[in-house]
């Protein structure tokens, strides 16, 4: 299960790609950052499902605790709370997201991914 979560967190950053690269709508920053942050979520649960059958966002500092996740990865819960906050601008109150936000997100999906891609190897 936690790997078909990994497999989804995957092609959601697939997704936000492509439709920043391609659309030409002016609303796809947003729609691009909305897709990274349900990347952001599903990989955490990967992780989250993989030691402990559950998914929630405060588990992942358990998993550094436990030492199920590197301590130096102990500050990627910021990446977690950070996506949470801007889940309800994207999806929900039509906040407006330039490149510039997008660019910044998707590199704190990446770091994320990497992390995770780490610990399923």
């Amino acid at each position: 299960m936690e790997k078909s979560h990994f497999e989804q967190a995957k092609l959601w950053m697939e997704g936000a790609k492509y439709i920043s690269d391609f659309s030409e709508s002016r609303e796809k920053y947003a729609v691009a950052i909305s897709m990274c942050i349900h990347s952001i979520l599903k990989a955490n649960d990967s992780l989250t499902m993989k030691f402990t059958g559950l998914t929630a966002r405060r588990l992942f500092e358990d998993l550094v605790k436990k030492n199920f996740i590197k301590a130096q990865y102990a500050d990627y819960k910021q990446i977690i709370q950070d996506a949470i906050n801007s889940k309800a601008k994207a999806e929900y109150r039509g906040g407006f997201f330039s490149k510039s936000d997008f660019e910044s997100m998707k590199r704190d999906t990446e770091k994320f991914l990497k992390m995770a891609g780490e610990i399923f190897k």
